[in-house]
């Protein structure tokens, strides 16, 4: 009997740079793979990770970051360290190849694997890459993309336009059981606001302020908030918040007839999966790389997306904007019955056996 194959997938931060992994993690374990994770010890992706059953390895992580703090000088011995100490953890692991999602946990398993040989395989969700993805694509001997306009940032030997993996559960969440949880009964449409899993505090005040004055009243408003961001002097019988869900929120979703959100990758595609209505309220330029700017850029142009910079953002554009997606909910739908999203965690996949073999 052969020895068992064993991948190792990395990527935190946000859920964002989890999420993507899932659907992987779950093929893999069905083949009767070893599947490992290594993530940040406090991070997200921890607590979703270890959830499953999957053996979860923490590391020392230092944030990398694009303008000048003193943290920074810290956080290059930190990140030296956690290459340290992935660079030994892959000699104990012995894995037949690494997959990294991202984030800012990811830069030293990767090193970590190249040194040890072990293949590498890397994903980026954004149109344009982050800086963890291009310090990685050096190490990586494949690259995946979410857009086919991202190929132009890499090697062409190397990349490969798959889209992002997204969860089975996706396509097979209940309307019902998401309105039970809300305790809604479907009685209005249903308004979904969430900016991503750490929240958005721009678009929890936009939701909570015209809950609170009636301009949402002909809605069932639906806050996903971001830990500890609740705030229990808003209480309307349209209006329910939650911290953060796990599987409920795309029930949720499936619920919901038209969402708010911010530009994020792996939100968008979900989304769109799921056929959902949506305004993109992307991070400005002033709080971000405008990765979430040219996500939603992309989508709008497209046709399936509708799209307001945060700076543009007043109730009387929010309202109309909203009038006018809910009024073309039919030939919106159509260009997204275009789109394809079922192959490509199949793509990611063969990509990962061809970097292997």
């Amino acid at each position: 009997m052969g020895k068992q194959k064993h991948i190792v997938f990395t990527g935190g931060g946000t859920l964002g740079h989890v999420m993507p992994n899932l659907p992987l993690i779950d093929h893999y374990r069905s083949e009767g793979w070893k599947v490992s994770y290594i993530g940040s010890r406090t991070g997200v992706e921890r607590a979703k990770i270890e959830s499953l059953g999957v053996n979860y390895y923490p590391v020392r992580t230092g944030k990398l970051r694009r303008y000048f703090d003193f943290q920074n000088f810290l956080d290059i011995f930190n990140v030296l360290a956690a290459i340290f100490q992935c660079f030994f953890l892959m000699i104990r692991l012995r894995p037949d190849a690494l997959f990294s999602k991202g984030g800012y946990v990811a830069l030293p398993p990767v090193v970590a694997a190249w040194l040890n040989r072990v293949p590498v395989i890397i994903h980026e969700s954004d149109m344009t890459p982050g800086l963890t993805t291009k310090l990685s694509k050096k190490f990586a001997r494949k690259i995946c993309v979410s857009f086919q306009n991202a190929c132009k940032y890499f090697p062409d030997k190397k990349v490969h336009y798959t889209g992002l993996p997204v969860r089975q559960l996706v396509f097979e969440a209940k309307r019902q059981k998401g309105l039970e949880v809300c305790g809604f009964d479907g009685s209005k449409l249903v308004l979904l606001v969430f900016g991503g899993s750490l929240g958005a505090e721009f678009l929890n005040k936009l939701t909570r302020e015209n809950v609170q004055n009636g301009n949402l009243d002909n809605f069932h408003v639906i806050n996903i908030c971001g830990k500890g961001q609740l705030d229990n002097e808003v209480i309307k019988s349209n209006y329910v918040q939650f911290e953060s869900l796990a599987d409920d929120f795309l029930h949720i979703m499936q619920a919901s007839d038209l969402v708010i959100t911010r530009g994020g990758a792996t939100s968008l595609f979900e989304l769109l999966a799921m056929k959902k209505l949506h305004i993109v309220i992307p991070l400005s330029k002033k709080a971000s790389r405008g990765d979430q700017i040219d996500n939603a850029g992309y989508f709008a142009g497209l046709g399936v997306s509708t799209f307001i910079e945060e700076e543009d953002c007043t109730w009387e554009r929010i309202n109309q904007m909203m009038q006018t997606t809910i009024d073309k909910k039919a030939p919106t739908l159509s260009k997204i019955d275009e789109l394809e999203f079922a192959n490509a965690t199949e793509k990611v996949l063969n990509v990962i056996d061809r970097a292997i073999n």
